[in-house]
């Protein structure tokens, strides 16, 4: 076996992917072993911490869901993650913005765009959210419940640095009815 199938095996196995039959013995012998469980874990811990200062928001609004210990995991699960923390953490954001729940999609979106803008105050970023997103970032960056009062109404937020805040929302025209 060469050295790139054997480093495969061992980052499918760390990961949490299965053994293969094709994988030399030393990986099969690892599978399920206490030293591989903790390399896990151990991977586990510090791609969570990682993630949790890169992303503020969407770690934060995770953990106030109580999804967040399973994103991570199932972000690691995907093997397909960069060892540089920036870039990581963007590609976590990317795979929540694709989520189910479309108040993680826009905040996912929003920081990346957060991020996207940071060093120049001449680009903007737009998007879409299902409310006011400034009752949602009050409670992540406060810790308290959300104060989200009546029906809610979708609204366009555009991030820059050339923004006061660094973002400005508008409230969308409710859908016509007819």
């Amino acid at each position: 076996m060469n050295l790139q199938s054997y480093q495969r095996s061992l980052r499918r196995l760390v990961t949490g992917g299965p053994v293969e039959p094709d994988d030399p013995p030393y990986a099969q012998r690892l599978a399920g072993s206490t030293g591989l469980a903790v390399v896990r874990e151990v991977i586990g811990f510090w791609r969570a911490h990682a993630l949790e200062r890169y992303c503020i928001l969407s770690t934060g609004w995770l953990k106030r869901q109580g999804r967040f210990e399973d994103e991570i995991s199932r972000f690691i699960a995907s093997g397909e993650f960069s060892p540089d923390v920036a870039e990581a953490g963007q590609q976590f954001m990317r795979q929540l913005s694709h989520d189910s729940d479309p108040l993680l999609q826009a905040l996912a979106r929003f920081e990346i765009a957060l991020h996207e803008t940071r060093t120049d105050p001449g680009q903007y970023r737009s998007m879409d959210w299902p409310c006011d997103p400034g009752p949602v970032l009050a409670a992540i960056l406060d810790g308290h419940a959300p104060e989200i009062t009546g029906k809610p109404r979708p609204h366009r937020v555009t991030v820059s640095r050339a923004l006061p805040g660094g973002y400005a929302c508008t409230p969308l025209p409710e859908p016509s009815s007819g």
